[in-house]
């Protein structure tokens, strides 16, 4: 009979586990599950196709043709030296077949410049999917550690009821023996209750932080987990994340691409200034016959081939406009890349001061929290010796939570930096 209970008591407590989720997981799940980066990976599957010599024009292409028509007619016919031909109904047919090879052998290197710019494409895609991982990444990070701080105020705020629930006792204590008033005790116990009441309100934005990951990791927001993970910090350099950035921050390189394809595309229409030379060869084969006419069978079978040369010499001056609107695109793609460079070094300036200064607030808050958590113990005993105020002990209390909840504050807010330095310099992939 023991053993049963026993057995019981070992299923129910395995029903009630909770799931414990670490980073890496989170980040698994959402890389998996979310649907802007399936899109993304099949864009890139998309230009990773493209980028062909067939798709670039260096391969000739090869044509079958074939045909066979059949048709009856009357036919009359009279000739000069009084012959005459009246047929109805006479029947003829025809059969043709035909294979024909092109090749451009030369297009003004449009081919060269189209093969260059499927590859830049073909990139491109693939920045744009790690861009796209890269913020999902920073979001999933973002909600996990939002979790984390939001179980650090729950902490915090447990802590502060044990402090109230001490006072409450030292106060029906004093009040027992007479030398505390009813008036300090429902005090205490007033403060008591606001207190629980902000633990309730702490426990609601927890599940909520909660349902925020679950939606990122595209599961049931009911799933109910818990992490076990602290908030550690990286000893990050400006000059190396700004060296980074430079290298493989995903925005530049994306403008970077555009600016590169910009320049083929102005290389694309500088060939249409150029003649075009095709090659081909054929086979082909006919055969007719005939009731009537001249002739009754005519079949002919060879190969032909051939060069074609070509070139505009005017087209209403649509290539001149071309032309100088793509030496614009270039412009604009150069300035576009300047631009997203000057943001990206501002981004870098501003989130490395935000992290500096984190983390000299979280030294300081650590050494405000020791100096609150000793004057709260002195000023609860105090308090108990009966030489301290109830509202003096209620304020050495908040000032102690609120130590703890500034350097909870100043720890995420490093964190949060931390990450979107990372993000920025092109490190979040490897992280």
């Amino acid at each position: 009979m023991k053993k049963f209970i026993f057995g019981i008591l070992i299923l129910l407590s395995l029903a009630n586990a909770q799931e414990i989720l670490t980073l890496e997981e989170a980040i698994n799940l959402a890389l998996k599950n979310n649907h802007d980066i399936k899109i993304s990976k099949n864009t890139f599957e998309i230009a990773l196709n493209n980028y062909s010599l067939g798709n670039a024009g260096f391969l000739p292409t090869i044509d079958v043709s074939s045909g066979y028509t059949k048709s009856s007619n009357n036919t009359r016919q009279e000739y000069f030296d009084g012959r005459s031909i009246n047929r109805t109904g006479a029947l003829s047919n025809s059969l043709n077949l035909g294979v024909t090879l092109n090749w451009t052998i030369f297009d003004g290197f449009a081919n060269y410049n189209n093969y260059r710019k499927l590859k830049e494409t073909k990139e491109l895609a693939q920045t744009s999917t790690l861009a796209t991982s890269e913020d999902i990444i920073a979001n999933v990070m973002l909600a996990y550690y939002d979790i984390l701080r939001q179980k650090e105020i729950l902490k915090t705020l447990k802590e502060n009821i044990a402090i109230s629930e001490q006072r409450v006792k030292i106060a029906e204590e004093k009040y027992k023996v007479g030398t505390g008033s009813k008036t300090e005790l429902l005090q205490a116990k007033a403060d008591l209750n606001a207190d629980q009441n902000s633990l309730l309100r702490q426990e609601i934005e927890l599940k909520n932080a909660k349902v925020n990951l679950n939606l990122l990791l595209g599961r049931n927001p009911n799933i109910d987990f818990d992490i076990s993970d602290t908030i550690n910090l990286k000893n990050l350099s400006f000059d190396e994340l700004r060296a980074k950035a430079f290298e493989n921050n995903r925005s530049m390189l994306i403008a970077k691409a555009n600016k590169e394809i910009a320049k083929l595309n102005f290389n694309g229409i500088k060939s249409r200034f150029l003649p075009k030379i095709n090659f081909f060869i054929g086979y082909n084969f006919t055969r007719s016959n005939s009731q009537a006419g001249f002739i009754a069978l005519n079949q002919n079978l060879g190969f032909n081939y051939g060069l074609n040369f070509s070139f505009n010499i005017f087209n209403g001056f649509n290539s001149v406009r071309e032309y100088e609107n793509s030496q614009f695109e270039v412009l604009n793609s150069e300035i576009r890349y300047e631009q997203v460079k000057n943001n990206i070094e501002a981004q870098l300036l501003k989130l490395y001061e935000s992290y500096k200064t984190s983390l000299r607030l979280i030294e300081l808050e650590k050494e405000n929290l020791e100096i609150a958590r000793e004057n709260v113990e002195i000023a609860i005993e105090r308090y108990r010796l009966g030489v301290l105020t109830p509202l003096e002990l209620r304020e050495a209390q908040k000032t102690y939570i609120d130590a703890e909840s500034r350097l909870i504050s100043a720890l995420y807010q490093a964190k949060v930096a931390e990450i979107n330095l990372l993000k920025l310099s092109g490190q979040l992939i490897n992280f």
